[in-house]
């Protein structure tokens, strides 16, 4: 849950596709280019303190060193999600990175709908379905073809989508708020169960309580009681599968300081009560 999601693809095949249900988590940045297709219901990614509604058959696209979240709808909803590095090109990577009409793409994020060119849109779906197939088969010869449908996605992309472009201070500036981000999001993430306060996390990101208040709204699209909270209750999820450990100290073991502001905060955030979630999941995990 680190701000900066480390490298997890393989290193000779850069390369992940899954289809995942009701995607939640918190905000991150990784190197790695991230495309969402969102196949059925609908679903909120916020980024750069902007918030798109993805629904079926929209395709946004994340930028390398863009941070953004997902927040899932009460409603049931699946969606692609593709990551992939550029050494996965190999000897081109290097050509793809310096290239005039590349490089910016790398680092934008971009939602594509089905109200843009409805060619471009319906191009760009036939790669993304293209690679999903690919994967699921894995007929002899599959890697190449998913890097031949990369490379036609690309193409596309820099031909038909337009791209905001970054000077090399803009994306320094860019990069050292990163650095400072993923200092206080790593130390949040290895305390989230003590008392953390304003002040001792402005310290680390070197700001004032004031100005850390806005740099972090301003590139989480969160404030730090909200990111903190969403921690807790992803660790308090993975705590209530253990069905032997009580309620109360599931809350405490999550940095909650009582059980009424760990049910109030839960609830909010899931819709359910910490008993109401776990009883839920143990009732699933029976009818399997």
């Amino acid at each position: 849950m680190a701000m900066h999601q480390k490298n997890l693809l393989e290193p000779d095949f850069p390369f992940s596709l899954g289809i995942t249900d009701n995607l939640e988590f918190p905000p991150h940045w990784h190197e790695e280019i991230e495309i969402v297709y969102m196949l059925e219901g609908n679903m909120q990614i916020v980024l750069n303190n902007e918030t798109y509604l993805l629904e079926p058959r929209d395709i946004f696209m994340i930028g390398r060193r863009n941070v953004h979240h997902f927040v899932s709808s009460d409603k049931p909803n699946h969606s692609v999600i593709i990551q992939f590095g550029l050494s996965l090109f190999g000897p081109f990577s290097s050509i793809i990175r310096d290239c005039q009409f590349v490089s910016p793409l790398l680092g934008v994020s971009k939602k594509l709908d089905t109200n843009m060119n409805s060619q471009v849109h319906a191009a760009l779906e036939e790669q993304i379905l293209a690679m999903i197939q690919e994967n699921e088969e894995k007929k002899e010869g599959y890697q190449m073809a998913l890097k031949a449908r990369l490379f036609d996605l690309m193409v596309i992309m820099i031909r038909q989508v337009p791209m905001q472009h970054f000077s090399s201070r803009e994306k320094n500036i860019r990069i050292s708020r990163l650095k400072r981000l993923d200092r206080v999001l790593n130390y949040i993430d290895t305390n989230y169960d003590k008392k953390l306060t304003l002040n001792e996390v402005s310290d680390i990101a070197n700001y004032s309580p004031y100005h850390f208040t806005r740099f972090f709204k301003d590139t989480t699209g969160m404030t730090f009681n909200e990111y903190l909270n969403s921690v807790r209750v992803k660790k308090a999820e993975e705590f209530l599968q253990d069905v032997d450990l009580p309620i109360t100290e599931v809350a405490y073991m999550s940095g909650f300081n009582s059980i009424q502001t760990f049910n109030r905060v839960f609830k909010r955030s899931k819709g359910c009560t910490p008993t109401e979630y776990r009883r839920g999941k143990t009732k699933k995990g029976n009818s399997n």
